[in-house]
C-alpha cells in the first residue's frame, strides 16, 4: 500500500511549520489515512465538499526595523486539505500546462517517486539558475547583470486572476474534472480568509497550492520576456535577473514592469534594484561548488543511514552528541524500520538504497562523532577568514558575502559550544542581514528566549528545536509584553518541551501545545484547532513523541534554522 503522498505532505510542511506537521502525524497513524487511495479519494472530496475554511494564521520573522519587529502572516491549512494539496499538485505534475517553464527555477514539481516533497529542493533549482546565468556571461561582452523583484508577490495576486489561471491551465489539459473542482475551492477558501482578515487580495501565503498558482500566473509572461531577451531571462520566484547590455537590460525591466502592471502586480522601485557587471558577477560562479559542503553532507546523510541501520543506538548517539556539544536532532525510526514490509527490507539489501550494506557498515558513532568535529574545524575557519575580511565593496559582493555567512554560521549552530556561540554572535548581529541566525544563536548561548519569541513561531521552533537539545529551563524576561505572536510562540516552546517558567495567556494554540482542554478545543471556532485537536485525541500531549521519531524511513531528518534561512521573502 503506497504512502508517497503521505511522505511528501510531510517533508514538505516540516520545512514550513510545526503545526501542520503535528496535525499531520496524528491524522497519519491512521493505516487507511495514509494511504495514497484514501488522500486522493476521501481528502480531496472531503476539502471539495466543505466549505468552511480551516487555516492557522501564524506570525513568522520578516525583519528587525526601528526598534521593532515586522511580520510575515503566514496561514497553515488543516491536514486534511494538505494531504489534498499533496494530491492535487502530484495529479497536476502529469500534465505540461502546469509546469513551469525551463528558465523559471522555484517550484518545480518533484518526480512521483521522490518524497522530499511535491516540490523539488530549493536549493537544486537556485544552483541551477547560478549555472546558467554563468554561461549567459561568458557570452556577452562588456554585459550587465540586472537583479529585479516583485513587490509583495503573492498577497498582490487576485481572486479573480488566480481563479482565472486555474480554469485556463485546467482546460489546456486532460485533467480529471475532480481536481480542477479541487483547485477552484481551494482558491474560493483563500478568497473567503483574505476577505475576513483583509491581510491579501486573495491568494494565501502559506499554502502549498499557492505557489503553483503563482507560476501559472506569471506563465504567459516568462515565455514572452523569454523570447524577448533571446533566452536571457530568469525567474526564482519573485526574483528576476536580465543578462544584457545596459540598454537591453533597462529596456527589457521596463517591459516587465508594464507585463506585471496587467496582472496587478508591481517591481521593486528602481532603487532596490541592482546591477552588476558580467565580469563582476563571474567573479563568484564557482560559489556553490565549494567542497567544504560535501563533509556537512555526508555528516547528515550519515546520522540518519545510522540511525535506520541501528534504530536501538539513538539513544546512545544522542547522549555522545549531547556530550560533545551538538545540537543535529536525533530522531527514532524503530517504529518505522518494524513497519516496513518484508519486502521493503528486501529490496534495501538488494540495492534499492544504494547506500545499503557497503555503506552503512563503516558508519560508527565514532565516525559521526569525528565528522562532526571535522565539520565544526573547517567552517568555523572558514567563517574566521570571512569575518575578518574587510567589508564588501558592492552589493554584489555583499550579497555573496551574506550567503556565505548564513550556511556557515547556521551550520556551526548545531556544532559548537554554547561558549563558542557566545562569542561568535555579537560578530553576526551587528549585520541586519544576519539578525535572524544571530539572535537564535544568542538564545541558544545564554538561554534566554525572551527576544526570539516576539520575532515569531519559526524564529522560535529553529531555536527551541537547539536548545531541548541541550535540555533544562530556560529564561523569560518577567517585565516582557506579551501579545498574539508572544503568544503563539509561547505555544511552540511549549510543543517541543522547552521548560520554562512564564505563564502566559490560555489560548487555544498553548492548549493544544499542553493537550489540556483537548475536548473544548473540539469544537473551537478555527478550523484548524478544531481538526488538529480531534487528531491527537483526549491524551496527554504526544507532541515530544511525534517530533522525536519518524513516521517513515523517507521522511528526512528536519533542520530547522537552516529551512528558515532557505525561505524566500513570499513564503
Amino acid at each position: 500500500m503506497s504512502n508517497e503522498l503521505a511522505v511528501k505532505a510531510l517533508n514538505q510542511y516540516r520545512k514550513r511549520d510545526i503545526f501542520p506537521y503535528l496535525g499531520l502525524r496524528y491524522y497519519l497513524e491512521s493505516s487507511t489515512g495514509r494511504q495514497s487511495r484514501w488522500i486522493k479519494n476521501v481528502c480531496t472530496r472531503l476539502t471539495t465538499d466543505v466549505v468552511h475554511s480551516s487555516y492557522l494564521k501564524t506570525y513568522h520573522f520578516k525583519e528587525f526595523s526601528n526598534g521593532g519587529f515586522l511580520h510575515r502572516d503566514i496561514y497553515l491549512p488543516a491536514p486534511n486539505e494538505i494531504l489534498s494539496e499533496a494530491a492535487l499538485i502530484s495529479e497536476i505534475s502529469k500534465y505540461d500546462s502546469f509546469k513551469p517553464k525551463p528558465y523559471v527555477y522555484s517550484y518545480r514539481f518533484s518526480k512521483k517517486n521522490e518524497k522530499s516533497g511535491v516540490f523539488q529542493p530549493y536549493f537544486n533549482g537556485f544552483k541551477e539558475r547560478h549555472k546558467s546565468i554563468a554561461d549567459a556571461c561568458r557570452s556577452i561582452e562588456g554585459g550587465i547583470v540586472l537583479y529585479t523583484d516583485i513587490k509583495k508577490f503573492y498577497p498582490s495576486i487576485k481572486s479573480v486572476d488566480a481563479l482565472t489561471t486555474w480554469e485556463r491551465s485546467c482546460d489546456n489539459s486532460d485533467i480529471d474534472d475532480k481536481y480542477k473542482r479541487l483547485g477552484r475551492e481551494i482558491l474560493k477558501k483563500h478568497e473567503s480568509v483574505s476577505l475576513c482578515d483583509g491581510t491579501c487580495n486573495g491568494v494565501l501565503t502559506g499554502p502549498l497550492f499557492s505557489h503553483v498558482i503563482a507560476n501559472l500566473l506569471l506563465d504567459q509572461t516568462d515565455i514572452q520576456m523569454y523570447e524577448i531577451s533571446k533566452g536571457k531571462y530568469w525567474r526564482y520566484v519573485d526574483d528576476v535577473v536580465f543578462v544584457g547590455t545596459n540598454d537591453e537590460v533597462a529596456k527589457w525591466r521596463e517591459l516587465l514592469g508594464e507585463k506585471f502592471f496587467k496582472l496587478n502586480l508591481e517591481l521593486h522601485d528602481g532603487d532596490k534594484d541592482f546591477q552588476v557587471s558580467c565580469k563582476d558577477w563571474l567573479e563568484g560562479e564557482d560559489d556553490f561548488d565549494n567542497t567544504f559542503g560535501i563533509e556537512w553532507i555526508s555528516l547528515i546523510s550519515g546520522v540518519k543511514r545510522f540511525l535506520i541501520a541501528n534504530p536501538s543506538k539513538a539513544k546512545e548517539l544522542q547522549e555522545s552528541f549531547k556530550d560533545d556539544h551538538i545540537r543535529i536532532p536525533v530522531i527514532d525510526y524503530t517504529n518505522a524500520v518494524k513497519e516496513s514490509t518484508y519486502l521493503q527490507r528486501f529490496q534495501d539489501w538488494m540495492g534499492k538504497y544504494k547506500w545499503a550494506i557497503k555503506s552503512v557498515k563503516p558508519i560508527t558513532i565514532e565516525r559521526l562523532l569525528n565528522q562532526a568535529k571535522k565539520c565544526e574545524k573547517v567552517f568555523k575557519l572558514k567563517l574566521d577568514v570571512l569575518l575578518n575580511k574587510g567589508e564588501p565593496v558592492s552589493i554584489y559582493e555583499g550579497k555573496r558575502f551574506t550567503l556565505k555567512l548564513r550556511y556557515l554560521s547556521g551550520r556551526l549552530l548545531y556544532l559548537l559550544s554554547r561558549q563558542e556561540l557566545s562569542k561568535l554572535y555579537p560578530k553576526l548581529e551587528v549585520r541586519p542581514e544576519l539578525y535572524f541566525i544571530a539572535k537564535t544563536m544568542e538564545a541558544v548561548a545564554t538561554r534566554d528566549i525572551s527576544l526570539v519569541l516576539h520575532m515569531g513561531v519559526d524564529a522560535t521552533h529553529a531555536a527551541a528545536q537547539l536548545l531541548r537539545v541541550d535540555q533544562g529551563i530556560v529564561t523569560i524576561s518577567k517585565d516582557t509584553k506579551t501579545s498574539s505572536v508572544f503568544e503563539q510562540s509561547l505555544a511552540v516552546l511549549e510543543i517541543n518541551g522547552v521548560e520554562h517558567d512564564f505563564k502566559g495567556s490560555e489560548t487555544e494554540l498553548k492548549s493544544f501545545a499542553t493537550a489540556e482542554n483537548i475536548s473544548k478545543l473540539m469544537s473551537s471556532p478555527n478550523g484548524f484547532i478544531k481538526e488538529v485537536a480531534c487528531l491527537h485525541g483526549i491524551l496527554p500531549s504526544r507532541h515530544q513523541e511525534a517530533l522525536d521519531s519518524s513516521f517513515d524511513r523517507d521522511e528526512e531528518l528536519s533542520l530547522d534554522i537552516l529551512n528558515q534561512l532557505q525561505k524566500s521573502s513570499h513564503c
